[in-house]
């Protein structure tokens, strides 16, 4: 025997599973809950069958006692997970309610119990709806508020030549790659994409180098929207040669001091 069969005999073989199995194969299943749960159909015998997998997913089926519950058609529209622990999830759900003649679009908070065996998962509970609190921040203070009024002391001749490679260069970061290596340090073209104008420009002097402040208008499929951008263009022969680029303008672009 080989020096080398013997290592493939006594070398123990371990697997890692990465944690995130574990947080797919659990989502997949609270979907298949939440489709369970929301989509009923309004014929008799499909709603049988339909509590039948319902029930499949408790460790126990609920000990329901009111004997006058109503459950009318319903479909699910869409589902979001918000919060997830080691007990419940939290989603967004929306769903479309047949109430009488007329159906209704809710979105509503719906909280799952839930408990895992021997490496699956179980509803552990019945399930209870919540309101759902809006993850937006207010109360800004304006001072922090990006304003691009801003104008620079550049020469009008040396901001057209500024603005003029700023053209060139968008032009060359949405459609030629090989271009694009020639006036730029590591940047990759946009594709699918394709650049309508530039908006704003602010120049700032940063030793040898310039700092453009600038925000562009791209379209995609016909869809026009806005970016904004730092970079740091450095003269380059008759011309300049952008060595770094950020999408984004920092609040205090116009008072902050170059070097």
């Amino acid at each position: 025997m080989t020096k080398l069969q013997k290592s493939l005999q006594t070398k123990p073989t371990s697997v890692t599973i990465d944690s995130s199995d574990t947080d797919n194969r659990l989502s997949y299943y609270l979907n298949d809950f939440i489709s369970a749960y929301f989509n009923f159909s309004d014929d008799g015998n499909t709603q049988t069958e339909q509590t039948k997998k319902l029930n499949s997913f408790y460790n126990f089926e609920p000990d329901i006692k009111s004997q006058g519950q109503l459950k009318t058609a319903s479909s699910l529209e869409s589902s979001k997970l918000i919060t997830l622990n080691n007990k419940s999830a939290l989603y967004q759900v929306t769903y479309k309610q047949k109430n009488g003649d007329n159906t209704e679009e809710i979105t509503t908070g719906f909280n799952i119990p839930y408990g895992q065996k021997g490496g699956k998962y179980y509803i552990s509970g019945l399930p209870w709806f919540s309101t759902l609190t809006s993850n937006q921040a207010t109360s800004f203070d304006k001072k922090d508020d990006l304003k691009l009024t801003a104008s620079d002391n550049f020469s009008t001749t040396t901001h057209k030549k500024l603005t003029k490679f700023l053209n060139v260069f968008f032009t060359n970061y949405t459609s030629d790659q090989d271009n694009l290596d020639l006036i730029s340090k590591n940047l990759v073209v946009l594709d699918d994409t394709e650049f309508k104008s530039i908006d704003y420009t602010y120049f700032k002097q940063n030793g040898k180098s310039v700092i453009a402040y600038v925000q562009v208008t791209f379209a995609i499929a016909g869809n026009t929207h806005s970016e904004n951008f730092t970079l740091t263009l450095i003269p380059k022969g008759k011309s300049y040669y952008v060595s770094s680029l950020t999408h984004t303008i920092p609040q205090n672009y116009a008072t902050e001091k170059g070097e």
